[in-house]
């Protein structure tokens, strides 16, 4: 079976784009709330974007459920640096870390609060005392935002990027993603896939958070002062020292 985004790992870092203010935002958390992290582990890493750049601060290691993208992200991290191949609701490994990172809203794609607690249980139980788990999610409003829209439509290095998104009962969300592919000859190859998200409310996210870390911390990504109407939420999680 073929995970989600192996057929697209190709083009994954084209079309998100310059992932730098992502990884300072992300650094800056970091610093200021666990400045002598050395070890960091990021779920969910994708094509290693984040990961590679993260890699001069910290000692870096990768999860991620799709061998594809892993392949992608070998190419970019520094030799040595270790990738594991796993699921971020089921993995045990023999190591544990100062930081547990899951950015570009990874966690939406488990469709279950109970999913999300399992992950939340894995992070847990791979920090090191006192150590940092560090995410941020797509908010339910933003979802339904998406939904609304007729399509989104990216031109990226000739080819082109077609999503829409769709949901039957307004809980889980289809990104119906189309790639045309740009081939050598003029013509376009079609690639498709389609990805399910899912996110909850911020009280219940937080319950969840707060029955296995000592402290919650809910970073706003924008203006709103009405964080469930944001895009994007950050959380950051200490465990027990």
């Amino acid at each position: 079976m073929m995970a989600v985004y192996d057929l697209l790992a190709p083009h994954y870092d084209a079309v998100t784009g310059d992932s730098a203010p992502e990884a300072a935002f992300i650094r800056d958390i970091i610093e200021r709330r666990h400045g002598r992290a050395v070890t960091l582990l990021d779920l969910g890493c994708g094509t290693g974007g984040i990961t590679a750049l993260l890699a001069g601060a910290y000692q870096v290691s990768g999860l991620d459920i799709s061998p594809a993208m892993l392949a992608v992200a070998r190419e970019k991290l520094p030799g040595g640096t270790q990738l594991y191949l796993g699921d971020m609701t089921s993995f045990r490994l023999d190591a544990s870390f100062d930081v547990i990172l899951c950015a570009y809203q990874g966690l939406n794609h488990l469709l279950s609060l109970a999913a999300w607690e399992s992950s939340f249980d894995r992070a847990c139980e791979h920090l090191n005392r006192g150590g940092l788990f560090v995410f941020d999610i797509t908010t339910v409003s933003h979802l339904d935002q998406m939904a609304a829209e007729p399509q989104i439509v990216q031109e990226f290095a000739g080819n082109y990027l077609l999503i829409r998104v769709r949901t039957a009962d307004g809980t889980v969300f289809d990104w119906h993603i189309e790639v045309y592919e740009l081939q050598p000859d003029g013509r376009y190859r079609l690639l498709t896939q389609t990805v399910r998200l899912r996110s909850f409310p911020l009280a219940d996210i937080r319950a969840a958070l707060r029955a296995r870390f000592i402290s919650v911390e809910i970073i706003s990504d924008g203006e709103s002062a009405d964080t469930q109407r944001e895009e994007r939420i950050w959380f950051a999680c200490r465990k027990a020292a």
